[in-house]
C-alpha cells in the first residue's frame, strides 16, 4: 500500500463507531489523521488513551464539511508467516495483532518476548528519576566517513550497515554506560515505538551500538551489558515549503523493492554525524530488550528528549518501501509495561 500522493494533512476522519482488536484489548477508533501520520485510539474498557500507527486510504475531500467515513486497511508486515512455505523455518512474526504471531503472541516464537524487561515503553516525565551528578555522553568519531556502506531494504524500512577502519569506527561512552560501545548500523521504524506521554510520532531511528569488551556484534548481542541503541524520534513539520533535512534519506529510493540492497558510492558516503548530529541532548536512559524477536534483554536504552524534524517528502519516501507483496508497512511494536524498572533522565 504505497502512497502515491500525501494526503492533505488538514483532512478531518469522521469517528467510526465499531469496534476493532488492535491489541490486547477491543478499542473503537476515530479522531483523526494528523501529520505524524497515526490515529489516536481510546481504551474504553482501561479508561487509556493510546496512539496506533495506521494506513489509510482515503479520497481527499475538497473541504472537511465533506469529509466522509474511512476504513482503514489491515497493516502488512513482510515477517508475517509465508504462507507458501512450511517448516519451523517458514514461522516467524508479524506486526499485525490478529495474526497467529502478532505482538501479543511474540511469546510464543521466544518466551523473551513475555520478559519483565521488554521495549519500548512509555516515557512520562514525571516518573523519571533526574541523575544530577552525571557522567556526559561521549560518541566519538562522528566526522569520520566509512569506506563503504550498504543500505538494506529489511521489510519496508531501511538498514544502513557502515564499514570503518579500525580506528575510526565511532565510540559510544558516558551517561550510563560502564565500558565503551562500538558503532554497528541504523536502521528506522514507521511509527515512533517509544512514545512520549502517550504521544506516538512519524518514525524513530535506532542507532546501534555493541560493546567493545566482545569482539563481535553477534557475541555481544547474548551478553547481559552488550547493546547499547541511542533512539531519535522524528516529528513531521507543517510546512511543505522545506522538501530536504535528512539527506541520508535520499537512498531510500535505491532499494524501494523488499530485500534489495544497495551499496553507496564512495562520493555519496557520509559520516554517522550528518544522521545522529549532536549528542548533547538531554535524554531519556533505562534498561531494556530489542524490540524485534527474540527480544533479548540486552539493551541499554538511551532515548533523545527531543524530536527531529522530518519533512513531509521524507516521510513519504520512508514509506514508499516495499515490504512482502509490495505493500506498505507499519513495524512499530506496541509499548510494553514498564514493570518495576527505574528510568532515568540525564
Amino acid at each position: 500500500m504505497g502512497w502515491s500522493t500525501l494526503v492533505p494533512w488538514t483532512v478531518l476522519v469522521a469517528v467510526v463507531s465499531r469496534t476493532v482488536f488492535c491489541g490486547p484489548y477491543p478499542r473503537s477508533f476515530g479522531t483523526f489523521y494528523n501529520s505524524n501520520g497515526y490515529f489516536h485510539f481510546a481504551d474504553k474498557t482501561h479508561q487509556q488513551q493510546y496512539n496506533y500507527y495506521q494506513t489509510v486510504t482515503i479520497r481527499s475531500p475538497e473541504t472537511t464539511k465533506n469529509a466522509k467515513i474511512i476504513e482503514t486497511p489491515k497493516l502488512v508486515s513482510t515477517n508475517e508467516i509465508d504462507p507458501d512455505s512450511s517448516g519451523p523455518e517458514a514461522v516467524s512474526f508479524s506486526y499485525r495483532d490478529e495474526d497467529a504471531f502478532g505482538p501479543s503472541n511474540w511469546g510464543a516464537l521466544n518466551s523473551n518476548c513475555n520478559g519483565l524487561y521488554q521495549s519500548p515503553i512509555d516515557l512520562v516525565t514525571n516518573r523519571t528519576l533526574v541523575v544530577r551528578q552525571k557522567r556526559p555522553l561521549r560518541l566519538e568519531g562522528l566526522s569520520m566517513r566509512p569506506w563503504q556502506m550498504d543500505v538494506e531494504n529489511e521489510g519496508g524500512s531501511a538498514a544502513f550497515f557502515p564499514e570503518y577502519r579500525a580506528s575510526e569506527r565511532p565510540r559510544l561512552s558516558g551517561g550510563p554506560l560502564k565500558t565503551d560501545y562500538l558503532f554497528q548500523q541504523f536502521h528506522y521504524h514507521l511509527g515512533s515505538e517509544h512514545t512520549f506521554e502517550g504521544k506516538r510520532y512519524a518514525a524513530e531511528a535506532h542507532f546501534v551500538f555493541f560493546n567493545s569488551l566482545y569482539e563481535t556484534f553477534e557475541e555481544a548481542r547474548g551478553q547481559v551489558d552488550g547493546i547499547a541503541v541511542i533512539a531519535v524520534v522524528y516529528e513531521v513539520l507543517k510546512s511543505d515549503r522545506i522538501k530536504s533535512l535528512n539527506n541520508w534519506t535520499r537512498f531510500l529510493t535505491k532499494v524501494v523493492k523488499d530485500g534489495s540492497v544497495y551499496e553507496v558510492s564512495p562520493y555519496g558516503l557520509f559520516p554517522l554525524g550528518d544522521v545522529l548530529g549532536s549528542v548533547q541532548w538531554p535524554y531519556y536512559a533505562y534498561e531494556g530488550s530489542f524490540t524485534t524477536p527474540p527480544c533479548a534483554e540486552t539493551v541499554q536504552w538511551i532515548v533523545a528528549s527531543e524530536r527531529v524534524p522530518l519533512t513531509k517528502s521524507e516521510l513519504v519516501r520512508m514509506r514508499n518501501l516495499k515490504g512482502r507483496g509490495g505493500r506498505w508497512v507499519q513495524n512499530a511494536r506496541p509499548t510494553q509495561a514498564r514493570n518495576y524498572r527505574r528510568v532515568f533522565i540525564y
